[in-house]
């Protein structure tokens, strides 16, 4: 059974009554001052009448992680206050902050010279002054992502170089740019870049050019749908940056063409982890021979590469399969992998810890039972994505059963499930924290119930499940307080209610979605004084 944490229960309680406590500052310590705000912020008590009372006793000069995410309430009034606070940062998050303006960024960031982690994500109001307010040299992690609307060109070269010049040290940079300002980033940080996030769609092979002479120190890059790089620039790349850990050529399409394919057996041999998802391959005798050159693989994914065929996989597993730990063979391609490919999964793959074979129509996963039949092997599984449409009931029953180190796994679509198999599944899968049940319609509040009580639970997916309903909600909330995200779309019997109870009963802020267009309009939902159920009013 789950329980809460003597801890979470006293932080709960001194949130909801704040006003209660005059000297709560001389009574908590640093850790429980910083998961306060956090939690404050979670469930939108930054109420203007509680201001004072939290820069008093919550903003201290003691600070050193702060995350505030998803709170209207926190405006600049707030990041003064903090800023005020004296307080030397070593992480500071800020994200959809929708009041925030660079008068509050600003204030926060003054004298912040000992950042570690910066995060400013979905901050609409902000621009590029920003920049010149961040001077940590011991900064190594920068992320600055923008909503959808703002244009990727609201920073100048001029303040991105000399950001970065004041921040010499970064070593994980994820920021949303233009394209251009690329070869600005590898001129600025040089051998202290080791992974770059940005939008690599409009690449050219003149800024993948720049990284290769710029950065060689660089270990994880995603150029997933870089449809413009070319085989040249690459090749220079990887000469360059031989400790390369970690690259996604996703959807990468001119490398996908004969007469540039012949890139990828040049990939680093340094890759432990490698993404070709979507790239439209043809010849199976280069992608066997790239993949199975590289002594270090231990993760591949593979989704939707036409080239990979039942023959091409299991000439691939037979080389590397005992080193992988992670597969994903998930998706449609123009050859697609049956049980006979699987089998191949099944005998070569011994240290697997991740597998996902989703959306592959004529895989049953029979072939897959020596894996979960196998104790030592199934209880290295911690990530499963199994939501084949013929997946067959007796090979899920043995996963249900066979994976005590199970933490992801995804069965939605599978009409074959039904509550015996998930009560089954969470007695035996005490570590599960992530769960998606979409369409799975013979799934009942039973099986959730007695699911909440045994799984730490942090994202849940039960759209579609007509039969769930109130009792579910109170279930969860009662059970998994860390609970981050839960799915209920056509979940009818489920009120509006139940579920904002949910959400203040979690210790995150919880992200719902809830969308009933079949609901009646005359719906009434009231609560039952003698189970303490929500039901439907109307219908009394």
């Amino acid at each position: 059974m789950m329980v809460w944490k003597l801890s979470d229960l006293c932080l709960q309680c001194v949130e909801q009554n704040l006003a209660r406590y005059p000297n709560l500052g001389l009574s908590l310590p640093t850790m429980h001052k910083e998961m306060l705000i956090e939690r404050l912020t979670y469930h939108d008590h930054f109420y203007p009448s509680l201001l004072s009372h939290i820069s008093n006793n919550l903003f201290t000069p003691a600070l050193r992680h702060i995350n505030l995410q998803g709170c209207d309430q926190i405006s600049d009034v707030v990041l003064q206050l903090l800023g005020q606070s004296d307080c030397k940062l070593e992480v500071l998050l800020l994200s959809r902050l929708k009041h925030v303006t660079d008068i509050g960024v600003q204030a926060v960031l003054k004298d912040q010279n000992a950042l570690l982690v910066l995060h400013l994500e979905y901050l609409p109001l902000i621009t590029q002054k920003i920049l010149g307010s961040i001077a940590s040299p011991k900064l190594w992690s920068f992320k600055l992502i923008h909503t959808l609307n703002t244009s990727k060109n609201w920073c100048s070269a001029t303040s991105l170089s000399s950001f970065l010049s004041q921040n010499p040290s970064i070593k994980v940079l994820k920021i949303d740019t233009d394209i251009e300002h690329i070869p600005v980033i590898a001129k600025g940080l040089r051998t202290s870049l080791e992974e770059l996030k940005t939008c690599f769609q409009m690449a050219t092979d003149e800024s993948i050019e720049a990284l290769a002479q710029f950065c060689p120190s660089l270990r994880k890059l995603d150029l997933n749908g870089a449809k413009s790089v070319g085989k040249e620039s690459l090749i220079k790349l990887f000469q360059a940056c031989t400790q390369m850990a970690d690259l996604d050529l996703g959807y990468c399409s001119r490398i996908a063409v004969a007469s540039e394919c012949e890139v990828l057996w040049t990939l680093p041999q340094s890759l432990t982890s490698l993404s070709l998802c979507g790239l439209m391959l043809q010849d199976g005798e280069i992608l066997v021979e790239s993949v199975t050159r590289l002594p270090h693989l231990t993760s591949i994914k593979l989704c939707g590469v036409p080239a990979l065929s039942d023959d091409t996989l299991t000439r691939i597993v037979e080389k590397i399969g005992h080193r992988l730990a992670d597969l994903n063979l998930s998706g449609i391609g123009s050859h697609e992998i049956t049980d006979a490919g699987l089998k191949s999964v099944a005998k070569y793959c011994t240290m697997l810890k991740s597998l996902h074979i989703s959306l592959l129509r004529q895989v049953t996963g029979v072939t897959l039972l020596p894996l979960f039949v196998d104790r030592d092997r199934a209880s290295r599984i911690q990530k499963l994505s199994a939501n084949c449409k013929l997946m067959d009931a007796s090979t899920l029953d043995q996963i249900m059963s066979s994976c005590p180190d199970l933490r992801k796994l995804d069965l939605s679509g599978l009409s074959v499930v039904n509550d015996t198999m998930i009560i089954n599944l969470a007695d035996h899968s005490p570590k599960l924290t992530q769960l998606n049940l979409k369409g799975c319609k013979q799934v009942t509040d039973t099986a959730v119930c007695h699911l909440s009580g045994c799984c730490p639970l942090t994202s849940l997916c039960l759209s579609g499940l007509h039969s769930i309903t109130d009792k579910s909600m109170f279930s969860l909330a009662s059970s998994c307080p860390h609970l981050k995200e839960i799915y209920l779309n056509g979940c009818a019997n489920v009120s509006p209610v139940a579920v904002q109870y949910l959400k203040d009963c979690c210790l995150h802020r919880l992200f719902a979605k809830h969308n009933i267009p079949n609901a009646s309009p005359n719906q009434l939902m009231a609560k039952n004084l003698d189970t303490g159920e929500f039901c439907r009013a109307d219908l009394l």
